[in-house]
């Protein structure tokens, strides 16, 4: 998180006035997994500005440093830049809760929300590193079995069965590999009839959740926190 102080301009303080902490956002997704309801939140930082910034039409390096292969780590290396951010907008679109980096209150190039439609609520980005391991733990035992979607998803599932004391058959996975993915990982997300999806799925992988949530799931992307989380290396 990036803290700066300044004056806010009138938009960004009803962006901070309307944006949910990550307890209460907690105490809903608990409501809907209790409630066997469907939900989903996105959420989108610096590589999807990067993304969306990129000039429609040319071959792109995400972020600058082909050395890394970041566009393969992503799971973009295959798609053209113009899918790419129709997947991000549309996830960010179309999902329940909308979490842009709060980061772009301090700093332009972290600024997310002036690219998606307005909402009359926001959730802060990182909740994904305030939620503690026992907020965690209440969440995959209270839910109707766990589906994870990751490229090392057979390992993440083995971490959280042993972190948080539960059955492997709690759990089922997808193993992802690029946006590529995107249609067979919803698939087998529906047919695993688990009802809580964590999720780390790239730029273009992102509209992953709100599709499985159409089928009554709670749907969370968690990013690259989700290997803190099945370790319980959390707060």
């Amino acid at each position: 998180m990036i803290y700066s102080i300044k004056k806010l301009s009138p938009q960004d303080k009803e962006i901070c006035e309307k944006t949910l902490g990550p307890r209460p956002f907690f105490a809903l997704v608990g409501d809907h997994i209790a409630r066997r309801e469907s939900l989903s939140v996105v959420r989108v930082a610096d590589g999807e500005r990067a993304l969306l910034e990129a000039p429609d039409g040319e071959p792109f390096t995400l972020f600058n440093r082909p050395e890394e292969n970041w566009n393969k780590r992503y799971g973009i290396a295959e798609l053209s830049i113009e899918e790419v951010k129709k997947n991000i907008l549309q996830a960010g679109n179309t999902c329940t809760y909308f979490a842009p980096s709060i980061s772009g209150i301090s700093r332009d190039d972290y600024r997310l929300y002036d690219f998606f439609n307005s909402r009359d609520l926001y959730v802060d980005n990182f909740f994904v590193n305030d939620w503690t391991r026992e907020m965690i733990g209440l969440l995959l035992h209270a839910s109707d079995g766990v589906f994870v979607i990751h490229k090392d998803a057979d390992e993440l599932i083995e971490n959280f069965a042993k972190t948080y004391g539960l059955d492997p058959a709690h759990f089922a996975g997808f193993t992802k590999l690029s946006a590529r993915d995107n249609d067979a990982a919803v698939a087998a997300a529906i047919e695993s009839k688990k009802h809580l999806v964590l999720f780390s799925a790239g730029p273009a992988g992102k509209i992953i959740g709100p599709q499985i949530a159409k089928d009554g799931r709670v749907t969370l992307d968690i990013g690259n926190t989700l290997h803190r989380w099945s370790l319980g290396n959390v707060r």
